[in-house]
C-alpha cells in the first residue's frame, strides 16, 4: 500500500471508474464469492487500507461529495440541524429539505447548502448522519456494501483509492 499511487483529481477518477466498471464488478464478485477471507478479516484489511489512504487525502481539498451527492436526512438530522441553526425543524425543512416519492427526505439542492467556500461544512458538528458515515468505509460488513463502493468510486477519491488498493492487496487478477 505504501507505494501505491494516490489519485486525487476528480475528472481522472471519474474516467478511470467508467473504464474499470467491468473489472470492478468482477472484483465485487471475487469479494463476495471468491475470497477465502472471513468478513472480519476483510473488514480489518479494508479498515487498515482506508486509514492508510485517508492519511494521504484531505477531504477539504475536494468536497466533491458535498458538491455532487444528494444528502439524505432523517428527522433526527433535521432536529439536530435546526437546533444548531436556531430555527425550528419546520423552518429547516421548508428551506432546505425535499421529500422524494418514496418519502425519503434529502437536501433540496446540490451542492449542499452548508458547504462553505473553503470546502468546509458550516454545520459540521450537527451534520447529517449520512455525512458522518460517508464514504462508509469504516463500518463493518464491507462485503454487503460493495455495490455502493463501486458507485462511490467515481465520487470519492478515498473510496476510489481504497478500492484500487484492495484489488492489488488481495491479489485480484484483472482478467
Amino acid at each position: 500500500m505504501k507505494n501505491d499511487p494516490i489519485i486525487r483529481e476528480i475528472p481522472l477518477i471519474e474516467r478511470y471508474s467508467r473504464h474499470n466498471e467491468a473489472e470492478d464488478f468482477r472484483f465485487r464478485t471475487f469479494l463476495k464469492a471468491g475470497s477465502n477471507l472471513s468478513n472480519k478479516e476483510l473488514d480489518a484489511i479494508v479498515q487498515e487500507t482506508t486509514d492508510e489512504v485517508w492519511r494521504q487525502i484531505d477531504c477539504t481539498t475536494c468536497a466533491h461529495c458535498c458538491r455532487s451527492l444528494q444528502i439524505v436526512v432523517d428527522d433526527k438530522d433535521i432536529k439536530r440541524l435546526s437546533t444548531h441553526l436556531g430555527i425550528t425543524p419546520l423552518q429547516l425543512s421548508q428551506r432546505y429539505v425535499q421529500v422524494a416519492e418514496d418519502k425519503t427526505k434529502h437536501f433540496a439542492k446540490t451542492p449542499c447548502p452548508f458547504l462553505g467556500e473553503d470546502n468546509r461544512c458550516s454545520v459540521y458538528e450537527a451534520r447529517p448522519q449520512a455525512c458522518r458515515d460517508y464514504p462508509y468505509l469504516h463500518a463493518g460488513g464491507f462485503r454487503t456494501r460493495t455495490l455502493m463502493m463501486i458507485d462511490n468510486c467515481s465520487t470519492c477519491p478515498i473510496t476510489f483509492n481504497v478500492w484500487q488498493s484492495l484489488k492489488r492487496r488481495l491479489k485480484f487478477r484483472k482478467s
